[in-house]
C-alpha cells in the first residue's frame, strides 16, 4: 500500500553532495520530512523522498551546507506531465478506466445451460423480461426474485439459477420431468364408439358389453358400460376394452390449375449491423423494404474460449417475395395431387389399411384427388360415468 501510494503521487530520487549528511539526515527527521533508501557514497548522499518534500528539503539542506540534486523522477504526476503534449493519449486512458469501471458493474454476456428440451430462446426472452440482459445493471438485479417469477412462467423447467462470474450471466436450468398419467381405477366410466363401423373382434376387461361381434355402431354409441348388475345391486367399474372394427376413412385434395403463389425472385437484400454490447450500428443506407420478404438472421459474434462475446456482426438477409400466376396441365396437376394425398394419409398411421380406393377428376377448374379406405382399428373412447 505505501508503495502504491508514493508511485500515485509521485517520489524523487536525489543527490546531496558537500557539508555534512547526518546533519542534514536529523534536520530532514526533525521537520517531519520523509527519507527512505539512503546510502552514502563518501562526501555523496542518496535517498529517495516523496515529491511534495522536496522544496521543504532545501532548507535543511542549506543549514547542513550540502547541496542538493534530483536524479530521477517516479510516479503518477510525471508520468503525465511528460505526456502533457500528447492530450489524446491521456484522454483515451481516462475514458478506457472509466469504460472499464462501467463494463465491470453490468452484464455483457447471458448464456443458458443446462436446457434440451425448452427453447433457449424462449428461457433468454423471460430473462430479458426480468432485467437479465446485456448491458443490465448488476446493482439493479433481485436475483432470488427473478428466479421465483421466472420458475412461475415456464412451468416446464423444475429449477432456475442466475450465476454471475464477472460479467457473464450464467443461467442454469433444470427441466421438470412430468410424471405419467396415471389412470384412476376407482373412476368409473363408460366406452363409446369414436366413429362409426362394423365390430369384428371385442375383448372386454372390465365393464358389461352392450354389443356383440358383426354389430354395427355409430360414432357416440355405447359399447362398455361401467355399471354392472348384481345381486347386490349395480356396481360402478371403470371399463376397459379393446373392440376392432371395419371403419370407411375417406380423404380429398384439391390442387387447381390456375392459381397465385407468393415466390422468391432469387434477389436478396443483406443488411449488416455492428453489433457492440447493446448497440447495434446500422453498416448500409438503404431505406425500408417495401416489397413482401422472408427474412433470416445470422449472427457472427466474437468467440473467446467457448463463450461468445456481445461484440461482432448481425446480418439480416431479407428474401424477395412476389405474387406469380402459376399454371398447371392436369397431369402436373395429377402428381402434385398425390404427393398431397400421401403426406395426408399419415393421419392414418395408427390404423390397418384393408383395402383402398383413389380417384381423381377435374371438377370447376381443380384437380380433385379422393382416397376410400377400408380399415381396422380401436374405436374404444372412454368417457367418465356421471352419477346424478
Amino acid at each position: 500500500m505505501i508503495h502504491l501510494l508514493r508511485w500515485l503521487f509521485g517520489w524523487i530520487r536525489l543527490e546531496a553532495e558537500g557539508g555534512f549528511p547526518e546533519r542534514l539526515l536529523n534536520l530532514a527527521a526533525r521537520e517531519g520530512i520523509e527519507l527512505w533508501g539512503v546510502r552514502r557514497y563518501g562526501i555523496k548522499l542518496t535517498a529517495s523522498c516523496p515529491a511534495r518534500q522536496y522544496r521543504m528539503l532545501r532548507s535543511p539542506a542549506r543549514r547542513a551546507g550540502m547541496r542538493l540534486h534530483v536524479k530521477k523522477r517516479h510516479g503518477v504526476p510525471f508520468t503525465l506531465h511528460r505526456y502533457r503534449s500528447r492530450s489524446g493519449l491521456l484522454v483515451g486512458l481516462t475514458l478506457f478506466i472509466v469504460i472499464l469501471q462501467l463494463f465491470s458493474q453490468r452484464i455483457w454476456i447471458v448464456e443458458v445451460r443446462g436446457s434440451k428440451k425448452v427453447d433457449k430462446e424462449k428461457i433468454l426472452g423471460v430473462m430479458q423480461e426480468f432485467g437479465v440482459r446485456e448491458g443490465a445493471d448488476l446493482s439493479n438485479l433481485d436475483i432470488p426474485t427473478l428466479q421465483l417469477q421466472t420458475l412461475r412462467k415456464l412451468p416446464e423447467l423444475a429449477w432456475c439459477v442466475v450465476n454471475l462470474q464477472g460479467s457473464i450471466a450464467y443461467v442454469d436450468v433444470t427441466e421438470r420431468i412430468s410424471p405419467p398419467e396415471l389412470s384412476n381405477p376407482d373412476c368409473p366410466s363408460n366406452i363409446k364408439a369414436a366413429r362409426d363401423g362394423r365390430i369384428i373382434s371385442i375383448e372386454v376387461y372390465t365393464g358389461q358389453s352392450m354389443v356383440q361381434k358383426g354389430d354395427a355402431v355409430a360414432q357416440g354409441m355405447l359399447l362398455v358400460s361401467g355399471i354392472i348388475e348384481s345381486s347386490v345391486g349395480p356396481i360402478l367399474k371403470r371399463s376397459q376394452a379393446r373392440i376392432l372394427a371395419q371403419t370407411v376413412r375417406v380423404l380429398e385434395v384439391s390442387v387447381p390449375l390456375k392459381e397465385k403463389q407468393l415466390l422468391a425472385t432469387g434477389e436478396r437484400i443483406l443488411r449488416p449491423c455492428l453489433h457492440i454490447f447493446t448497440l447495434n450500428i446500422p453498416m448500409f443506407t438503404d431505406g425500408k423494404i417495401e416489397q413482401q420478404n422472408k427474412l433470416s438472421i445470422t449472427r457472427n459474434m466474437l468467440n473467446v474460449n467457448g463463450i461468445s462475446l456481445p461484440l461482432g456482426i448481425i446480418c439480416k438477409s431479407y428474401e424477395l417475395m412476389e405474387y406469380r400466376d402459376i399454371v398447371r396441365t392436369e397431369s402436373q396437376a395429377k402428381e402434385l395431387a398425390k404427393k398431397r394425398l400421401k403426406e395426408k394419409k399419415k393421419e392414418l398411421a395408427g390404423v390397418e389399411i384393408i383395402m383402398e380406393n383413389e380417384k381423381g377428376e377435374l371438377k370447376n377448374g381443380r384437380y380433385v384427388l379422393s382416397g376410400v379406405y377400408d380399415c381396422i382399428e380401436d374405436i374404444c373412447m372412454e368417457e367418465e360415468l356421471v352419477i346424478e
